[in-house]
């Protein structure tokens, strides 16, 4: 089990939501950090289109510049990530709470 609480918590708070795409995110964020997801601006613009609503259920670094709009949910960033104007940060807290389904997102890991 995880011992940092903020993280620990939010893997409680997603499996309580009982959906198939929850569970996924949950299972995501409690593996060892050794596979925990690590993914840049260049992976994401290859992998998405403009507009679109991703979660990275791991750490967002800042490599790369991104070239169209996106809403990002994550649960750590770096701090050059912080700074890239063409990215909504938001957490997953904030993803769930406004798309209790799940729906139209992308799993980016």
């Amino acid at each position: 089990m995880k011992t940092d609480p903020k993280l620990r918590n939010l893997i409680i708070l997603l499996k309580k939501q009982k959906k198939a795409f929850w569970l996924r995110i949950a299972q995501l964020l409690a593996r060892p950090k050794s596979k925990t997801a690590e993914v840049n601006f260049e992976k994401l613009n290859k992998m998405t289109s403009a507009n679109e609503t991703v979660i990275v259920p791991g750490k967002l670094l800042g490599t790369g510049k991104l070239e169209h709009p996106l809403t990002i949910a994550v649960f750590s960033v770096s701090n050059k990530a912080k700074n890239e104007k063409n990215a909504k940060l938001i957490s997953i807290e904030q993803l769930l709470k406004n798309n209790l389904q799940g729906k139209n997102i992308k799993i980016i890991i």
